[in-house]
């Protein structure tokens, strides 16, 4: 599969985002959260996933050519 870069970037922002997220609730599992993590604030960090979804997934319908 080729990817412009563009694409690859976003999916890098968007990456970067769910893993910090993926990594709070690892540590609020296990019980051992960082000085200020918690499940609310948790949420709120995964919130801005919602932006670089909508870009990535608006960046590959433009390389597919989807216009609807």
């Amino acid at each position: 599969m080729i990817v412009p870069e563009r694409i690859l970037q976003a999916s890098r922002d968007l990456n970067r985002v769910l893993a910090a997220g993926d990594a709070v609730v690892k540590r609020l599992d296990r019980g051992v959260p960082r000085d200020g993590e918690n499940v609310e604030r948790a949420m709120e960090d995964l919130k801005a996933a919602g932006p670089c979804l909508d870009t990535m997934r608006q960046l590959m319908r433009q390389d597919l050519g989807v216009t609807d």
